[in-house]
């Protein structure tokens, strides 16, 4: 239930389908064009998803990788919107959401979380979970605690595991990698190559040839092949996305080393 005297924006972002929705059809609260953002603003096709994912900042946008290269993970919503935040909360007395509203009208600001996933357990079951993005700056703010306090008691009244996740935790080499072998799954990024026959077949060749480098592994095949100069890299970063490959994603890919020593 929505707070009775929510502005006419609030009432139209409602009316059409902010916040609301699963997968493909769900709307964040707010969009890229919509705020200013203290980092940049990235729009990105999802590929669990299928639809555009609106992100505020660099570190929403490295979490939004590491979320969606994560397995368990089947879907994305950001900017979540607490709209029945005052419902929800039992014990709101000493919590400060005077400082969350219109001065003139009293009217609170929707609060929202960056992140509500939807997490599959290893039984099939699945489970909703809360993610805040911050950078550890922001931590030290009054204001910041303060709003990370509301959202702590709203999930924790739904029973939804929440966790506020910092730049510490968002390795920067990981979202790179990530970022650099999730565009093979986007459709159409392999133009007239079979990726999947012809992954398979370079699977093969590099687990064959596990002591030679991987560079020279990659020419030999588009050799073989008579595949164009790429193709053979196109189809090790589609094998590193589907995981076919299993490597420290965290670490810097060395192309010149051995399959052998890279391989998990």
């Amino acid at each position: 239930m929505v707070q009775d005297n929510c502005s006419p924006k609030t009432k139209r972002l409602i009316a059409d389908g902010r916040g609301q929705g699963l997968g493909k059809d769900y709307q964040p609260w707010t969009k890229t064009h919509e705020y200013s953002s203290k980092g940049r603003a990235t729009r990105i096709l999802g590929i669990k998803t299928g639809r555009i994912h609106h992100l505020q900042s660099d570190n929403q946008y490295r979490a939004f990788l590491t979320f969606e290269y994560c397995g368990k993970v089947v879907d994305i919503r950001e900017t979540y919107p607490l709209l029945d935040v005052l419902e929800v909360i039992d014990d709101k007395d000493d919590l400060r959401f005077d400082k969350f509203q219109d001065k003139e009208t009293k009217e609170l600001y929707v609060i929202t979380t960056n992140f509500v996933l939807t997490v599959r357990e290893p039984n099939g079951t699945e489970k909703y979970v809360a993610r805040t993005i911050k950078n550890t700056s922001e931590l030290k703010r009054k204001i910041t605690i303060e709003k990370l306090e509301i959202e702590r008691r709203y999930w924790s009244q739904k029973g939804i595991d929440w966790k506020v996740i910092t730049e510490k935790q968002l390795p920067r080499q990981l979202a790179k990698n990530i970022e650099w072998v999730r565009e093979t799954l986007l459709e159409g990024s392999e133009e007239e190559l079979n990726k999947e026959k012809l992954s398979i077949m370079l699977l093969k060749h590099l687990l064959e040839n596990d002591e030679q480098s991987i560079i020279e592994l990659l020419k030999l095949f588009e050799r073989a092949e008579g595949l164009k100069k790429g193709s053979a890299l196109f189809l090790f970063r589609y094998l590193l996305a589907k995981k076919e490959l299993k490597i420290d994603m965290s670490k810097v890919i060395d192309l010149s080393t051995s399959v052998r020593n890279l391989i998990l």
